[in-house]
């Protein structure tokens, strides 16, 4: 789906619980769980997205990807946080487009811990994304948060 109507979300999505300021400045997401255990997570592109040449933002992708892949992290049970983010910017997204995620681990080792996500803009790859994830101990028993009530 490429553009999404302010009233309208996708079958399967609910929004997604990000608390605090930041979450409210880049909000709302929302999520789906897929059958597989997976899910997706998404954002419609609002006029606070968008720059000066009138598309959305490049940071609010980054910052899109890099929430996205940290809580495929946090549902693998692991404590970390960013340490390098590779962006690529494939196509670019406009005012109301429905923008989706996907992301994995794709290596754990002892310290460190390797993911990568992608975006999409209906059947267009818009981002894609990889990098690498210290692990810390944060001692906050860190959740998704997609149970909990915004």
């Amino acid at each position: 789906m490429t553009e999404a109507s302010e009233d309208v979300i996708p079958p399967g999505f609910e929004e997604y619980f990000h608390p605090g300021p930041f979450g409210e400045l880049v909000g709302p997401y929302y999520h789906k769980e897929l059958p597989d255990g997976g899910f997706i997570r998404a954002f419609k592109a609002f006029e606070k997205h968008i720059n000066q040449v009138g598309l959305v933002q490049g940071g609010m992708l980054c910052t899109f990807a890099d929430q996205l892949i940290t809580t495929s992290l946090i549902r693998a049970n692991i404590e970390a946080v960013t340490v390098n983010l590779n962006i690529s910017f494939i196509n670019p997204v406009k005012l109301g487009d429905w923008v989706e995620g996907t992301s994995h681990v794709t290596r754990e080792g002892r310290r460190v811990v390797w993911a990568r996500g992608e975006l999409t803009c209906g059947e267009k790859t818009v981002l894609t994304a990889q990098g690498l994830w210290q692990k810390v101990s944060l001692g906050k028993n860190l959740t998704d948060r997609t149970e909990q009530a915004s």
